[in-house]
């Protein structure tokens, strides 16, 4: 089964993506409101192995594999948040996430994705 992250762009244009992605790309229209199918915790998971897939293909070297997965084990600790304090915490670990994997385009997809989702649940 694949992974699937909806993106939201509300009518903007985010031009071509150049870079090599990972896995099955899926993409789906979601009406404004609906939520993900997946837990926090699913999402959390698929990045992790689309990291160790990049890693495996040598896209992500050592140093940033480990600092990348240092990320997702900050974010994993907050994917139930109990409040603002800890959603916040979760944003902040994907953002340091993307910033390590942005030139693996269909990664830093995916994180950039689950960083909207979340951010619209607000």
């Amino acid at each position: 089964m694949a992974d699937k992250i909806t993106f939201h762009t509300y009518g903007d244009n985010h031009g071509p993506q150049i870079g090599k992605t990972h896995g099955d790309v899926h993409i789906s229209i979601a009406r404004d409101g609906q939520q993900s199918e997946r837990s926090l915790a699913d999402h959390v998971a698929g990045l992790r192995r689309a990291l160790d897939a990049a890693h495996a293909q040598s896209d992500v070297d050592d140093g940033t594999y480990a600092d990348a997965r240092q990320a997702l084990d900050e974010a994993a600790q907050f994917t139930e948040p109990a409040d603002e304090e800890q959603r916040n915490a979760f944003i902040r670990a994907l953002r340091k996430l993307k910033g390590l994997v942005e030139d693996v385009s269909g990664l830093a997809g995916a994180v950039a994705g689950l960083i909207s989702i979340v951010a619209g649940r607000r």
